[in-house]
């Protein structure tokens, strides 16, 4: 038996970076090659194998305008954008962590000539000169640029309308004077052309405007002018209108006519229209006629160089002027006759003997092509006539006899010869075809004008020469066709047109037509196989040129100019095609993905309709080692039941090569030798090699689980590749283990008060069987007969669910038991014990929520006002119950007994300051937390008449005139009593009046006084009477009163009343004694000194309140003293004293009236002042 060996695979680790064959390379190309042509191959090589090895390309920077790509496995150039380019290559490996190396690939674009010159302004310029500028003047100088180099890049510029002659200056300047009456804008077009093969070109349109100088005078025609009129005619009268023109624009040409020489009292010319008016009416006998002369004005002060000649004739009945034999004359007169040439006569008349008639020609011949013989009329030619210029004249002949004037119309008509050639527009035309026209194909329309007329004018057109009989003209239309097939290797024809009319003699001119002969694209290009076919290896490198097609075109230029490109079969974009038909690899093969190409291929023209040929390319791919054998999942988990006999099956692996024989070949192997398994090479199947024990292997191993390493081999040479994969054999379980609790016996406790869903404690027993064999639900089987608790079946949580009573149940004791999920289950059972605790749960409680009181006001303090009692159903501490006002409006009227709910009046009431009193009695037990409960106590005041009436202080003086009605309303006299009910309801009566009498009566709920009796002042002008209110209490002996002085003055409306003439404000020191003498009062009457008067204070107020009696005055003397101890305690403080003075008169009283204001420093008085009869 061989002694067995020992295989060591090294796995190669990315240690080498990419290696470029040069660190620059360079390369030329132009900048017209095609989109898609090849530039150049770079390649780098790495030492690495397998991804590490693995190459992919990029240009990392310089390729910011996009004009080149490059494989990554492997714009219209512009060189004016740049002109050379230089391209940062990488190379880049595909390791884990992949290593780059990095070359330059410097790129110089050679200069075609594609750009067209530019001017500055594309868009065209302006430009405006003055018409007298000399010439040689400068209009502009245009620019253009071009960005090509050297014969490419520069410019030469022309005018497109005149003979070429090329400026490298594009300064545009006038060649002669301009006139801008002959022609007032110029739209010029100039062309700026390169000197590149072929030349490349662009148009700029100048505009130029010719600006006005007044350099033209007002010209008259006609220049005579005659005119009749009759005399007597009135003022106004119309007599002619003469006519000057000015070409010059704006004011310039704006003219004003004006009377130079003649008789301006009677004539005047309008400024603007011309029109010559008669200021006064003529009169022949005064003078027959009249010669004016006009002169034209423009708006430069330019003058008419010659003036116009006005003849007016004043014309009576008898006058007879010259009469024409004909109205209108008709002559013909053939062009270019000799000058001096008789064309026709003219004849007048007149019946006036002895006059001699002359002819003029007036208008009609500005020119001054004619001439008339002023005495005979004949008319002849005065210069060469010419047709085509004018064919028609119409002039206006006078006829003079004397003074007076005549007119006639003569028509001349030049009949046409013929002097003018047919005129072809240009001397030398080109024209472009194709070599494959057929015969009768219109090539060129050529065209000449004769300006003669009829036969003269008819043009005819012939060919002069033309070479080989190619050609053929219409006669009529000078279309110009083919006769047959023209040559490309003539090049060009030259074909000369004869143009001629059919005038007598016959004229005729003629032009050349050069016929440019192009290649037509009548032959597609032609592979040089009908088919082609190439093997490749698939591990070829990206960017490989494999394989060449060839293509051929007879045609010439662009028409034989060939582009190849792939349309079909090139999936995946795995192969690119180069302009010139060489075949590359664009992107990794892979012979296992795809093993055969048909490349559809297309070789086209360039031609306008450009033809094509197609020919299929067949690539095949041999087959390298290149695939390593993969697993169907990087992972394998098998589940095993445990117990069974060895040899038994567990699972499969299974792992693909996609290479083709010995390198798609798989074997199998454990990566470690494996006592507890065995895997078969050629199928993968794995076995077990012994019986396993599920719950051993978990004592052991700490876990049934097995995690093995597969590795799967191919084939292949010179090195196999392999892959490897994890394969996880888990021990199935069975139910061979009933549940266990932790503790036999579990002990808790909980408070009767607990709310419901309280947890009391959690059970938890354990299985070690696995899967649903170890799963455990729970149940209390025994124990919970009131169902007061619950126990969560997963978790073992038991939960209170009912209401606890410690003095109902005070424990209780549940039987739980334990059991698995498994087939056939298995169970087991704990104790629970659970004790009740006691709790304070009951509050007190009162008999009532509410309690009715009623106390007397002279209650004393310290009696007992009412009791409350609560009882508690607890015991101990928890029915030990104290008393308390907790929430009351009292101010501590009331007091408690805690212990007792005995209620004390603490403070004596006053029924007038709170009738009601609301108590909240709380009685609360000493529990832990403790309990308590609340009611409400309502103590209801009576009434006790303790407040006698009072009327508000001061005196009250009314006062009255004599002999109001009986009943009269006098004044209202209230009193308050701030007792309740009867013992503050009031009554009022007189209970006496000064002097004695029954004058006044008063209402007893009112107060009102009333007059009772007649009122009359020689009585009594004064009454004091006293009021008195007494309040209802019960019994009648507990009844109070209060009384009021109230002084009734009897007046009359007399006005003349005392006058106070003291002072009425003064000071007092507060500190002044009852008695002392503040200040005198005195009044003096209208009536003088034996007057007596008398002073009364009314009222004395404070803070606008009345006060009492603080003041006297002597009632004679009107002296003021205090009668009370004025307060300083309060502050400064101002006293208004009402006084009234009283003048005592027999038959005029009178009264009056005066305040005074007392501070505690200051007093302020207010006088009254009365007159009283009899006193």
């Amino acid at each position: 038996r061989p002694a067995p060996g020992l295989v060591i695979f090294v796995n190669d680790i990315n240690d080498h970076p990419p290696v470029f064959g040069q660190s620059v390379y360079r390369v030329n190309i132009s900048e017209d090659v095609p989109l898609g042509s090849y530039v150049r191959g770079l390649s780098a090589t790495d030492r690495d194998s397998g991804l590490n090895a693995n190459l992919k390309y990029s240009i990392v920077s310089g390729n910011e305008l996009g004009w080149f790509r490059i494989s990554e496995h492997s714009g219209r150039l512009d060189r004016e954008t740049a002109s050379q380019v230089v391209l940062n290559i990488s190379a880049r490996d595909q390791g884990v962590q992949p290593k780059l190396s990095y070359a330059q690939l410097v790129v110089t674009i050679l200069d075609v000539n594609d750009n067209k010159p530019r001017f500055g302004q594309p868009e065209g310029y302006q430009v405006s000169l003055a018409e007298n500028s000399p010439s040689g003047t400068e209009l502009l100088v245009l620019s253009a640029t071009d960005g090509d180099l050297g014969d490419n890049g520069t410019v030469r510029f022309s005018l497109q309308e005149a003979e070429p002659a090329l400026a490298a200056v594009g300064k545009l300047s006038t060649i002669s004077q301009l006139d801008r009456e002959e022609q007032s804008h110029f739209s010029l077009q100039v062309l700026a052309t390169d000197l590149g093969s072929p030349p490349l070109s662009s148009i700029a349109r100048v505009n130029v405007t010719i600006l006005d100088v007044n350099d033209n005078s007002p010209v008259f025609y006609p220049v005579q002018y005659f005119a009749h009129i009759q005399e007597n005619e009135p003022a106004g009268t119309y007599v002619t209108t003469v006519s000057a023109t000015d070409p010059d624009l704006g004011p310039n040409g704006t003219v004003k006519y004006s009377i130079s020489a003649g008789d301006t009292s009677r004539f005047q010319v309008h400024g603007q229209t011309g029109v010559i008016t008669t200021k006064i009416a003529l009169d022949r006998e005064e003078k027959t006629a009249y010669q004016l002369q006009i002169v034209a004005t423009d708006g430069g002060h330019l003058q008419s160089q010659n003036q116009a000649i006005v003849t007016i004739t004043v014309l009576d009945t008898q006058d007879n002027p010259p009469v024409f034999s004909q109205g209108t004359y008709s002559f013909v007169v053939f062009e270019n006759v000799a000058l001096g040439y008789h064309v026709g006569t003219v004849y007048a008349s007149t019946m006036d003997l002895n006059t001699n008639i002359s002819y003029l020609i007036t208008t009609g011949d500005q020119r001054g092509m004619f001439a008339i013989n002023r005495a005979t009329g004949q008319i002849t030619t005065a210069s060469i006539i010419d047709r085509e210029e004018q064919a028609f004249y119409q002039l206006k002949v006078v006829a003079r006899g004397g003074a007076i004037t005549g007119d006639a119309v003569v028509n001349i008509t030049v009949k046409d010869l013929n002097d003018n050639s047919p005129h072809f527009v240009h001397v030398v035309e080109s024209v472009n075809v194709v070599e494959n026209w057929k015969a009768g194909h219109t090539i060129f329309q050529a065209k000449a004008l004769d300006p003669d007329e009829g036969v003269n004018g008819v043009v005819l057109y012939s060919l002069k020469q033309n070479p080989k009989g190619l050609f053929s003209i219409n006669e009529q239309t000078g279309a110009i066709s083919l006769t047959g097939p023209l040559d490309i290797n003539a090049g060009s024809y030259q074909v000369e047109i004869l143009a001629s009319d059919m005038g007598v003699p016959q004229l005729s001119s003629n032009f050349i037509l050069t016929v440019s002969v192009h290649d037509v694209n009548d032959n597609p290009p032609v592979f040089d196989q009908l088919s082609y076919e190439v093997t490749i290896l698939e591990s070829e490198p990206v960017n490989s040129r494999f394989f060449k097609v060839q293509a051929s075109d007879k045609d010439s230029g662009v028409n034989g100019e060939i582009a190849y490109s792939i349309i079909e079969g090139n999936a995946g974009d795995a192969f690119g095609i180069f302009p010139d038909g060489q075949l590359y690899i664009k992107s990794e093969l892979d012979r296992e993905l795809q093993e055969r190409y048909v490349l559809l291929v297309v070789a086209s023209d360039r031609a306008v309709e450009p033809l094509n040929a197609t020919v299929n390319v067949t690539v095949i791919l041999e087959d390298v080692n290149d695939n390593r054998p993969l697993f169907n999942s990087t992972t394998y988990v098998f589940y095993f039941e445990e117990e069974q006999r060895g040899g038994s099956y567990v699972g499969k692996i299974n792992a693909v090569d996609k290479d083709f024989g010995p390198n798609g070949e798989v074997r199998y192997s454990f990566e470690h030798m494996q006592p507890d398994f065995e895997l078969n090479t050629v199928t993968g199947e794995i076995r077990s090699t012994h019986q396993f024990d599920r719950e051993a292997l978990m004592r052991q191993r700490g876990a049934a689980v097995f995690s093995l390493t597969v590795i799967a081999t191919d084939q292949g040479l010179p090195k196999p590749l392999k892959d490897q994969a994890t394969v996880q054999i888990y021990m199935k379980d069975i139910n061979d283990n009933a549940p266990k609790f932790l503790k036999d016996l579990y002990q808790a406790t909980i408070s009767e008060l607990a709310a419901n869903l309280t947890q009391v404690l959690r059970v938890s027993a354990s299985d070690v069987d696995e899967g649903v064999n170890g799963l455990i639900h729970y149940s209390v089987i025994k124990g919970n007969e009131e169902n007061q608790f619950a126990i969560d079946s997963s978790t073992g949580q038991v939960t209170l669910v009912g209401k606890l009573d410690h003095e109902a149940t005070a424990s209780y004791s549940l039987v739980i038991q334990a059991v698995d999920s498994g087939a056939v289950s298995l169970s087991s059972t704990c104790m629970l014990s659970i004790d009740v605790l006691d709790e304070n749960d009951n509050s007190p409680s009162f008999p009532k929520s509410t309690l009715l009181v009623d106390v007397l006001e002279n209650m004393r303090v310290g009696e007992l006002v009412s009791s409350v009692t609560a009882t508690d159903s607890d015991s101990g501490d928890n029915a030990d119950l104290h008393y308390s006002i907790t929430g009351t409006n009292n101010h501590g009227t009331f007091s408690i007994s805690p212990n007792t709910g005995s209620i004390f009046l603490a403070k004596k009431l006053d029924f007038e300051t709170q009738s009601l009193y609301k108590l909240n009695i709380t009685a609360k037990d000493q529990g832990r937390p403790p309990r308590s409960s609340t009611m409400s106590v309502v103590i209801h005041v009576r009434d006790f008449n303790d407040n006698p009436p009072h009327f508000p202080p001061g005196d009250i003086f009314k006062s009255i005139v004599e002999n109001v009605p009986v009943g009269s309303s006098v004044i209202s006299v209230t009193a308050q009593d701030p007792d309740a009910d009867i013992n503050g309801q009031l009554t009022y009566a007189i209970i006496q009046q000064m002097p004695r009498g029954n004058h006044f009566r008063i209402d007893e709920v009112r107060g009102t006084i009333f007059t009772n009796a007649e009122i009359d002042r020689e009585f009594a002008n004064l009454f004091e009477l006293t009021v008195k209110a007494t309040d209802q209490a019960v019994p009648v002996e507990s009844r109070r009163f209060a009384l009021k002085n109230v002084t009734i003055l009897v007046t009359d409306q007399n006005d003349n009343v005392p006058v106070f003439v003291s002072q009425n404000a003064l000071a007092a020191d507060p500190s002044v004694v009852i008695g002392s003498i503040l200040t005198t009062i005195i009044a003096a009457s209208p009536r003088g000194s034996e007057a007596q008067v008398e002073y009364y204070i009314v009222s004395v107020r404070c803070d606008d309140r009345s006060l009492g009696r603080l003041f006297t005055i002597g009632r004679h003397t009107g002296v003021i003293q205090t009668a009370a101890i004025l307060d300083r305690e309060q502050g400064a403080r101002l006293y208004l004293v009402d006084v009234y003075a009283i003048e005592k008169s027999s038959v005029l009283p009178r009264t009056q009236r005066a305040e005074v204001k007392v501070y505690s420093v200051i007093i302020s008085l207010s006088f009254y002042s009365f007159e009283i009869p009899g006193l």
